[in-house]
């Protein structure tokens, strides 16, 4: 399955380097907290709320193909490559305002789709440090997320990463400490349209509503009273259509989980747990009972390029 786009134009600049690819590591996000506070009158909503970044990642190799075009393949075929896809639209904004000689782009596919784990701008903010870093194009990080929000409102958090605190529709971000959670991480095999999700959102009737400034008080202190100011409007919604969210968070908090919930519009479900064993017991006791389960921890950053050649 691959995506072309070419760009007809005479390259008279140097390919730059002598890289020929390059190998970029993008990791995954999770929700934390996720609050809506009001919708604006062109559809978007306005958020509050609270991202990190996880150890699960899509590994995307960037090589060129001197042929001033964009090919973009991956190797799971429930991904979509058309001029939709992420990594794509990446490239194609990058080669619409620099020269470089095209790419061919291959993303090995780990984190789930349809998740609310951020796996498509994951993928899109790694185009666009990979082609930056391959081409030697010399765009500040500055001018990679201006780019990067242009795709998404969270791609240009997927560039950095970390733990961050996002307002405005997600755009607006306040570092936080980083956070050293323990993780079980599991999507059902459902998936659900994020627009359903804000469509059938009510905003006078949202419930586990988060408290942000609390949660950020006791970050890094008390994980007890933390996970006391943790929620996502989201999950109602969701979960009405999804009837394992609840299942899977009853199965985590069994399984001795300081607390499970739902990661952005869905569909999967984290559970933080404060002993590792504990932590391995749960997978242990359910990982036959989910095709898609990951045991993993917070991470510093979002990408990171792992090979050079």
């Amino acid at each position: 399955m691959f995506l072309l786009y070419k760009k007809y134009i005479i390259i008279n600049c140097p390919f730059g380097g002598s890289m020929e690819k390059l190998v970029v590591k993008a990791n995954a996000k999770i929700n934390l907290t996720l609050d809506v506070i009001d919708k604006r009158e062109d559809g978007y909503h306005l958020l509050d709320m609270v991202m990190h970044s996880v150890g699960i990642y899509d590994e995307i190799t960037i090589k060129k193909n001197y042929e001033n075009n964009i090919k973009v393949s991956c190797d799971n075929n429930s991904l979509e490559i058309d001029e939709m896809n992420s990594a794509f639209k990446a490239a194609k904004l990058i080669m619409e305002e620099k020269e470089f000689s095209g790419v061919d782009i291959h993303i090995n596919k780990t984190i789930p789709i349809g998740a609310g784990m951020a796996g498509g701008s994951a993928d899109a903010a790694a185009v666009i440090v990979g082609i930056n870093e391959l081409f030697n194009l010399n765009m500040s990080l500055e001018e990679m997320k201006s780019i990067a929000l242009k795709i998404g409102a969270d791609v240009p958090f997927c560039i950095e990463g970390g733990c961050v605190r996002a307002t405005g529709i997600g755009e607006k971000m306040e570092k936080l400490p980083i956070m050293d959670l323990n993780l079980l991480i599991i999507k059902p095999d459902e998936s659900i349209s994020t627009a359903f999700v804000y469509k059938n959102l009510i905003l006078s009737e949202l419930a586990n509503r988060p408290d942000n400034n609390g949660f950020i008080k006791a970050m890094n202190n008390n994980l007890d009273e933390m996970v006391k100011t943790m929620g996502n409007v989201l999950e109602s919604v969701t979960a009405s259509k999804v009837s394992f969210i609840n299942e899977i968070k009853k199965d985590m908090i069994n399984g001795k989980a300081k607390i499970s919930m739902m990661t952005g519009s869905g569909t999967a479900v984290f559970g933080i747990f404060e002993s590792i064993s504990d932590l391995k017991d749960c997978y242990e006791s359910l990982r036959f009972k989910y095709n898609e389960i990951f045991v993993t921890k917070t991470e510093r950053g979002g990408v990171y390029i792992e090979s050079r050649d």
